[in-house]
């Protein structure tokens, strides 16, 4: 989001003031010139010194502007109060789903506005510390969080097919985790070794991207997996490939990402 209406008034007021003011000495100089032409070297260079200092207030203000507008990336934090709203929906939702039923109706009015912010995150289940779930549909913002948390814990009970379904039994026992991604970039690497030292230096979220398949693991992998050889080769086998495929030409796209986490105690 842009900084507040507030803020940019205060700060285009000081610019103008520093522009009338750079315009005033450019004015006075060439009275003084007209006037008197003893004083011509130093007010010339006074307005010339006028200018400059505007052009570089001009040049900062712009800056700033676009930095502002574009550049900044939006905070992804969630205060611990929508955390605990959005946590209660997904407990919601989970019971719906393992019981076989669609979407929770919901009322927007009723969800805090920062968790209607468009987001793309990852919602993990796990059960007595056993991962029983974990999906994402893509990596992108590009729905509500509230929503994308519940379609995304739908899918990580009746998509992911690598565990067995979660019972009504042991709906108590589910922990919830959410983990919204950020900083999504792309790789450049120029081989297999320069990939692995930066993987390594980064330890950040991986996606590997082969035809248009993608595979995901979160930065918490590294803990599993702290060498980043075995991390990808790990990665492949997830997504049903031959284990070296990340080093295979033509080789896969590459994308780290950051993520925000959050969770409930069951």
């Amino acid at each position: 989001m842009p900084p507040c209406a507030a803020q940019i008034t205060a700060d285009m007021g000081n610019f103008h003031c520093v522009v009338v003011e750079a315009s005033r000495a450019r004015v006075y100089g060439c009275v003084m010139d007209t006037d008197n032409q003893s004083t011509k070297p130093r007010v010339r260079a006074s307005g010339r010194k006028a200018a400059l200092w505007s052009k570089a207030i001009l040049g900062i203000f712009v800056t700033f502007l676009i930095w502002s507008v574009f550049l900044r990336s939006p905070s992804i934090e969630v205060p611990l109060e929508d955390q605990a709203q959005l946590l209660a929906l997904a407990r919601q939702q989970l019971i719906a789903s393992v019981a076989g039923e669609d979407l929770i109706p919901l009322v927007p009015d009723d969800i805090t506005p920062r968790t209607q912010q468009l987001g793309a995150a990852f919602v993990s289940l796990t059960v007595d510390g056993g991962l029983r779930g974990c999906m994402i549909d893509r990596f992108e913002p590009h729905e509500p969080l509230f929503v994308n948390v519940l379609h995304n814990l739908q899918l990580a009970v009746d998509s992911d097919d690598r565990f067995t379904a979660i019972t009504r039994d042991e709906v108590s026992d589910v922990r919830i985790k959410v983990s919204i991604v950020y900083k999504v970039k792309d790789v450049r690497f120029k081989d297999p070794d320069s990939l692995l030292t930066h993987l390594t230096s980064s330890r950040n979220g991986v996606i590997l991207d082969v035809e248009g398949e993608l595979a995901a693991y979160l930065p918490s992998v590294w803990d599993i997996f702290p060498d980043a050889k075995t991390f990808l080769e790990q990665l492949c086998i997830k997504a049903n490939w031959e284990p070296d495929r990340w080093r295979t030409e033509p080789y896969p796209t590459v994308r780290t990402f950051q993520v925000y986490e959050f969770g409930d105690s069951g």
